[in-house]
């Protein structure tokens, strides 16, 4: 039997030319460009396109609404990558984002270290003393800091001292049971600050640490491990204690931290008890063993008055 040309060998018509063939015989319903090569019509089309636009404005909307979110991810970005204690360049903000007390003490005493200075801290002599680069000058060649290690100071001075006091307080209920050396230093570090120690008296605070050991007569051995800095401001501190207005910006910026402190217009020294007496009396001579007690005038030379410790 003869058969058309072509029958035999014509497949049969998909499903989706069946729907092509609906809608062109629908063209007032659906109607379908001439030449198309697919099933969505303009409708179709206009529609998706509404979706696709509203879910795009969803998530802009919600990305700009959650800034907290964006700055934590920053915040964490800045926080783990590593960055160096010394920098050749202006040093700025993100460099001192999130860094911890000790760090930024590691930071300022790094300049100092490269030209030699010297080391009354343990914790800070002992980190200098393991850099195969640290070399300890009887005095310290002022030569080799240059005008940007100066600036750089200065810079990490005003951050370290911007801290605020509820930060700090924060700081150091996260330290309650420190237990690496690093985290005991910042406990320590943090107690300086805030003028109340927070860990346990097994790991013997000193009495910038602890202002209540004040009430007890010091003795030198216990001051073998301050700076100039510290030796001014323990005995300072002393006069804090009773109410002792300062006009020193030193003292100002340092006792503006401390919880407890209630400066007294009417403060006099009859207020001084026979053991404060004798506690600054103990001080100074240590001050005057390390060529007398540090002014206003030494501390801001030094680019801040936290810049050297």
């Amino acid at each position: 039997m003869r058969t058309r040309r072509g029958l035999c060998c014509r497949k049969p018509p998909s499903r989706t030319n069946i729907v092509l063939r609906e809608a062109l015989a629908r063209p007032e319903q659906n109607p379908v460009p001439k030449g198309a090569s697919f099933c969505y019509s303009p409708v179709m089309l206009k529609k998706s396109s509404a979706i696709f636009a509203l879910l795009l404005g969803l998530s802009l909307a919600l990305f700009a609404a959650s800034p907290a979110r964006h700055s934590s991810a920053h915040a964490r970005q800045v926080s783990d990558a590593p960055r160096p204690l010394y920098y050749t360049r202006e040093i700025k903000p993100d460099d001192l984002y999130d860094r911890s007390l000790r760090e930024l003490q590691l930071m300022r005493n790094t300049i100092f270290a490269r030209a030699g200075n010297k080391f009354r801290k343990k914790w800070l002599n002992d980190y200098f003393s393991a850099q195969p680069w640290y070399h300890p000058l009887d005095t310290m060649d002022e030569s080799k800091l240059t005008a940007l290690d100066r600036k750089n100071a200065e810079i990490i001075a005003t951050f370290d001292a911007g801290i605020s006091r509820e930060q700090l307080m924060a700081r150091q209920g996260e330290l309650q049971g420190a237990k690496t050396p690093e985290d005991k230093i910042e406990m320590r570090l943090v107690a300086i600050r805030l003028g109340k120690w927070a860990g346990s008296d097994e790991d013997q605070p000193t009495a910038l640490e602890d202002p209540t050991l004040l009430d007890k007569q010091l003795t030198v051995d216990q001051l073998k491990d301050f700076s100039r800095r510290d030796l001014r401001l323990l005995r300072n501190l002393i006069y804090a204690r009773r109410g002792r207005p300062f006009h020193s910006d030193v003292l100002k910026s340092y006792f503006q931290a401390v919880e407890w402190y209630k400066p007294d217009p009417k403060y006099t020294d009859a207020r001084l008890t026979a053991i404060d007496k004798r506690n600054i009396n103990v001080i100074l001579s240590v001050e005057n063993q390390l060529g007398g007690p540090l002014t206003d005038y030494q501390n801001k030379k030094e680019d801040g008055w936290f810049a050297r410790a």
